[in-house]
């Protein structure tokens, strides 16, 4: 087990242990983070790792591969551009988490902030709690599920992928439509929330995009 102390050391030794120790099967733990910015960012191999505490802004991102940890919350942009790998927060993240994700799964078990999602390209995030304003702006692909409340514009905008939401829905963005929730649905989701010790609420409500702005090489279709 290789023990990083950010108290001793700068985030760019940090990431750089962090790179070189990819792909050896040798685990990691960050020690007194104190919410610093841009831990394990840029992680391109198989790496697991753990934050004793809580991190800042950018945790986690630009990483493939990567199986993260983090004990308390994280700030702002959580798994930008996730492109595979598990990224594990036990309380809440602020805003804008896994804009441009590709892949992978964001787990978040408190509260998430505003346009978690925004334009993810595949992957699956996971609330524990509630989300806010804008959750899967203009997604194109991927699964967004929300055990508690989401804010307003759920989905506005989005392309594809689906959102789930368990509690209240404030407002649905433009071109969002409800759908039918399935057998299949509850018992994919139910199989998910398991694996990471989340109960499943008793139903969800499914979003999709309406498609009704998407035009593009259809002919005479109205806007």
């Amino acid at each position: 087990m290789m023990i990083l102390d950010a108290d001793k050391l700068t985030v760019t030794e940090i990431n750089r242990s962090l790179r070189d120790a990819s792909g050896t099967g040798e685990k990691v733990e960050i020690v007194n983070p104190r919410s610093r910015h841009h831990l394990g960012v840029g992680i391109l191999g198989q790496l697991e790792m753990a934050i004793r505490g809580s991190a800042g802004y950018f945790c986690g991102c630009l990483s493939e591969g990567l199986r993260l940890r983090v004990g308390g919350s994280v700030g702002w942009f959580a798994a930008d551009n996730l492109m595979s790998g598990e990224i594990i927060i036990e309380r809440n993240a602020g805003s804008c988490a896994a804009p441009g994700m590709c892949g992978g799964t964001l787990v978040v078990k408190g509260h998430l902030g505003s346009r978690p999602g925004q334009v993810m390209k595949g992957g699956t995030i996971i609330v524990g709690g509630n989300s806010g304003f804008m959750t899967g702006f203009m997604m194109i692909n991927g699964t967004i599920v929300v055990l508690g409340d989401a804010g307003d514009l759920v989905g506005h905008y989005m392309v594809g992928g689906a959102i789930y939401v368990a509690g209240k829905v404030e407002s649905l963005g433009v071109d969002v439509i409800e759908t039918a929730y399935t057998t299949e649905d509850d018992e994919c989701l139910a199989g998910l929330l398991e694996s990471y010790g989340l109960a499943k609420p008793g139903s969800f409500r499914k979003f999709v995009s309406g498609q009704r702005h998407h035009h593009y090489g259809r002919e005479g279709v109205e806007a």
